[in-house]
């Protein structure tokens, strides 16, 4: 970070940095530390990829070798996308597993919530869904419901593209071909690394005959910081059957069972959020190494000419959908913000202590009103700040989210990054 010389901007800034280290405090009561930082290799490793050819999305949260499905591209937003569950009921223990951080896990883990209901909501809110998926705990433990489930989302969303999230062994032709009959058109298989081998080969035997039934077959799973040459076997294995792609997710730890965390040596990313904030997805936080594997897998894939899709989703990318859907629409009027096209956060300028004056009376002079001024900073538009590069000033960039409280609207600021004016510029935003 720049060294800061105003000091009202260098004392709101600390504000943030106290903040987030309490955060970091309260996760290593878990037991996990922080990873020394990485950024230095993980920024080397993004460069080799785009020399590679390798497409970026999502500020480098989203990294694709060959092409991105059509779901993983709307998830940039979330319109016009929806993924249910018929229970948070699975016969499988991964030890990286979020669903206990799911608020219906208590209700959900032992039965089956009202899902046709769900869908019905679901449509009466939005009848031109694009995009609809099931998810879980394992779906197919319910074969029956997951059948009438597609059968139900095709009658309501007759043009959808429907998906379906499985770990793959409880599959058999019988329903592969019954799920075919209702339109699915997407199947994600998981693979589980530490699998016995019978099931193991059971879940690949699985997969190859789910490519006789459902147009696009696809593994997705989280990618451990010590399985390169494991997850490389299994990019080849996919190749070599023909699978439209591989969805690489970061892995992370979800708050619980952090002995399993601890007893394979992992520890966590540094720094886990570019932005801190409480996000919908329940994943948890990143480990450390999971994305450096990923970004080396997918040079593998690029060096072996793969036709394989290998599509990286980072933590970050998860986050992206929450911030557009609470950010749409909630512009304040006053003109001193914008929504950033780049991650969707709501930003604005401020000017603190000592300069506000002097912008102050730059604005006026050049009748702008895209401007406020409050007790300890001035905040401002973009293109306010743009009069402001000559002057030998300290800017500071804001991200703020929509949040509702008590029924009402409110801006909530969730981090400022500091910037000399002379080296603003609008598409910094």
């Amino acid at each position: 970070m720049m060294e800061i010389r105003n000091p009202v901007l260098r004392d709101y800034i600390r504000q943030y940095q106290e903040i987030y280290s309490s955060f970091t405090e309260q996760v290593e009561q878990f037991g996990l530390l922080f990873a020394p930082d990485r950024e230095e290799e993980l920024r080397a490793l993004r460069s080799e990829l785009r020399t590679l050819g390798i497409s970026e999305r999502n500020e480098g949260a989203s990294l694709v070798h060959g092409e991105v499905c059509g779901a993983c591209a709307a998830c940039r937003t979330g319109i016009d996308s929806y993924t249910g569950i018929l229970s948070l009921m699975c016969h499988r223990s991964c030890f990286f597993c979020f669903n206990p951080n799911q608020t219906e896990f208590e209700d959900y883990s032992g039965a089956t919530k009202d899902w046709q209901t769900e869908l019905k909501n679901q449509h009466r809110r939005n009848p031109k869904m694009k995009y609809i998926a099931l998810t879980g705990g394992e779906p197919l433990l319910h074969r029956e419901d997951c059948v009438a489930y597609f059968r139900m989302a095709r009658s309501l969303w007759p043009e959808a593209s429907l998906r379906l999230y499985t770990s793959g062994d409880l599959l058999d032709a019988d329903l592969l071909d019954a799920l075919r009959g209702e339109g699915l058109e997407e199947i994600r298989f998981s693979i589980k690394l530490d699998d016995i081998p019978e099931r193991s080969e059971k879940v690949w035997r699985n997969l190859a005959m789910a490519r006789e039934y459902i147009p696009r077959v696809m593994v997705e799973m989280p990618v451990m910081p010590d399985a390169e040459e494991e997850m490389k076997g299994i990019l080849a294995r996919l190749e070599e059957l023909g699978i439209y792609g591989i969805n690489l997710l970061e892995l992370c730890f979800p708050y619980h069972n952090a002995e399993e965390f601890r007893k394979r040596g992992y520890a966590l990313r540094w720094p886990p959020y570019r932005t801190l904030y409480n996000f919908w997805y329940a994943g948890g936080l990143p480990v450390d190494g999971s994305e450096a594997v990923a970004l080396k897998l997918l040079r593998e894939a690029v060096q072996k000419q793969y036709r394989l899709s290998v599509h990286y989703c980072s933590l970050e990318n998860k986050h992206f959908g929450q911030v557009y859907q609470q950010n749409l629409n909630a512009m304040p009027e006053d003109g001193t913000f914008v929504m950033s096209e780049k991650d969707f956060y709501l930003k604005t300028i401020k000017v603190f202590g000592r300069d506000m004056k002097e912008a102050e009376r730059l604005f006026r002079a050049r009748q702008r009103t895209d401007f406020s001024t409050g007790r300890d900073f001035l905040r401002c538009s973009p293109a306010c700040a743009m009069l402001l590069k000559k002057k030998d000033m300290e800017l500071g960039i804001s991200y703020n989210i929509r949040e509702f409280r008590d029924g009402e609207s409110v801006i909530r600021e969730l981090r400022i990054d500091p910037i000399r004016a002379s080296e603003f510029d609008e598409a910094m935003l």
